[in-house]
């Protein structure tokens, strides 16, 4: 397929913004908000335009060297200027680590250690969330895939009470893989048929949408996907679907429209 898909263009672009937004200094509670709204729409997207036919070869090329490229270069740029300039003003001047400990963190691929380029954690999730996934589909029976993606995000949600930050967010990549794979277990369906769902059921989506993102909003604690805190997890993943569900419906509506 070598038409781009609007729809699909428009929901990276209203998530975009939603993280430019959330990097601005808003009051604390829009800001919890509109991080809810940032993050499942990146990785259902992502599961969509993967291609698990690849040999582990060829998906390591195509798939994990694209994201390790800019991963490094902009994790080492970033901390050149941390190291002579960043660190001199703001709360960075506060007592930080040895010099070598964000590099560490580069390695290990914790979001928490990368002081000096924090939202890098999400290529370290995406890396792992895609070999994760790309292990999972080589099995073909498709109730038992989900069998074992349900089975690791519990193990997710588990480290999430826990506290832990598995290496290359791990943690992280185990809580958010349902949300990819809804988009990579039918890819070849959201790609071919995304467009063609009726207005009303897609005003449905919409509706039913807002309302679990603001149960999401209300009732569950603070999240931080990178810090592998999800609150409540079955009111996360309500979020999470509905977050999807909303951005989804936003985009078909824009582009039936011809906006």
């Amino acid at each position: 397929m070598t038409k781009r898909l609007v729809w699909v263009d428009i929901m990276k672009a209203f998530s975009i913004m939603a993280v430019v937004l959330n990097h601005t200094h808003i009051p604390h509670e829009a800001k919890q908000l509109v991080y809810l709204l940032c993050l499942p729409a990146f990785f259902f997207v992502s599961g969509i335009f993967t291609n698990t036919r690849l040999s582990p070869i060829d998906f390591f090329k195509q798939k994990t060297i694209r994201l390790l490229v800019p991963y490094v270069t902009w994790g080492i740029l970033t901390w050149i200027a941390w190291f002579f300039i960043g660190r001199q003003y703001g709360t960075d001047c506060e007592p930080l680590p040895a010099w070598w400990y964000p590099l560490w963190g580069m390695v290990c691929g914790k979001g928490p250690m990368i002081m000096h380029n924090r939202p890098l954690w999400f290529i370290c999730c995406l890396v792992s969330l895609e070999w994760i996934y790309y292990g999972i589909s080589l099995i073909s029976r498709s109730w038992l895939r989900w069998l074992i993606i349900i089975g690791l995000s519990a193990i997710g949600c588990i480290l999430s009470y826990r506290g832990d930050i598995w290496i290359w967010e791990i943690s992280s990549a185990l809580i958010i893989l349902p949300i990819y794979a809804c988009g990579a277990e039918k890819n070849i369906f959201w790609k071919t048929n995304g467009r063609n769902i009726p207005l009303l059921i897609t005003i449905f989506i919409l509706i039913v949408s807002l309302i679990g993102i603001g149960i999401g909003y209300f009732f569950n604690k603070e999240v931080e996907l990178n810090r592998s805190i999800i609150g409540n997890p079955c009111l996360y993943y309500l979020t999470a679907i509905s977050v999807v569900g909303f951005w989804f419906s936003i985009a078909i509506i824009i582009d039936e429209s011809g906006i």
